[in-house]
């Protein structure tokens, strides 16, 4: 469905709230009228953008004081909207890291209780993920392979038999797909995580709750690991672009000292 007037100012604002974010610095916005000339709207559409983004806890507005954004502890960061304006403006340190860090919080507990109370069909349904994930990997199918990896961590959560528990996982599902899109297709990373996670099978599988944590808390290690390769690409990634500006930038100015 083509997006509305409403939503593109609301991710237009959204957006430059993010890159604020990332770069560390305050974000004041613009008067309303200039704000208005700026993205060519009304003020009845910058006003419902503004209410959407203040009621995800992302910008405050006040009378005489404009509109500012407020710091990412005050968003509502599981917020779906939010997520997906995380993965479209790419790689976070902030948000992948302290996923790692829900993530090691949860799944040893959930795996564990998975080993103990797992019935033989629920275990089948973790084998079958398993198996034709490693079959996406191996054929560099890595969307779908990201699509396996979250079924598989959703049958491990149904097996544990733990509403509360359940709910967490699927609170973090989306965070997770949005990370693992930028660790999956690591070569190293996808190796040693498959072997992971047939560890915790077969753990799920002899019903050994110790084993089940252990290797849920590997499983949790290995995406820190990738996550810190995606940020020093993403770091990398930067730094040439910068040099390749400044190059530019030098080159310009030799030619003018030519002329």
């Amino acid at each position: 469905m083509p997006e509305n007037l409403h939503s593109r100012v609301t991710r237009a604002l959204a957006l430059q709230i993010l890159e604020a974010e990332r770069d560390s610095r305050a974000l004041v916005f613009p008067n309303e009228a200039e704000l208005c000339h700026q993205l060519g709207v009304s003020r009845t559409i910058l006003r419902e953008a503004v209410k959407v983004l203040a009621d995800k806890g992302m910008v405050e507005a006040r009378q005489k004081l404009g509109t500012r954004a407020r710091p990412r502890t005050a968003w509502n960061q599981l917020d779906p909207d939010i997520l997906g304006w995380w993965a479209e403006s790419g790689p976070d340190t902030h948000f992948l890291r302290d996923l790692c860090d829900v993530r090691l919080a949860i799944e040893p507990t959930t795996s564990g209780f998975a080993a103990v109370r797992a019935t033989s069909d629920e275990i089948e349904a973790i084998g079958r993920c398993l198996k034709q994930r490693e079959a996406k990997v191996k054929a560099g199918n890595f969307g779908e392979a990201v699509d396996l990896n979250l079924e598989f961590h959703s049958a491990v959560a149904a097996a544990c038999h733990n509403s509360l528990l359940e709910q967490l996982n699927r609170a973090i599902s989306r965070p997770l797909r949005i990370a693992l899109s930028y660790t999956t297709g690591l070569h190293a990373s996808d190796v040693l995580d498959i072997a992971a996670h047939r560890q915790l099978y077969e753990a799920i599988c002899n019903h050994d709750s110790m084993k089940a944590c252990a290797a849920a808390e590997r499983i949790v290690g290995l995406a820190m690991l990738g996550v810190e390769e995606v940020i020093l690409l993403e770091e990398r990634s930067k730094l040439d672009t910068a040099g390749a500006v400044t190059t530019q930038a030098s080159s310009r100015a030799r030619l003018r000292e030519r002329k």
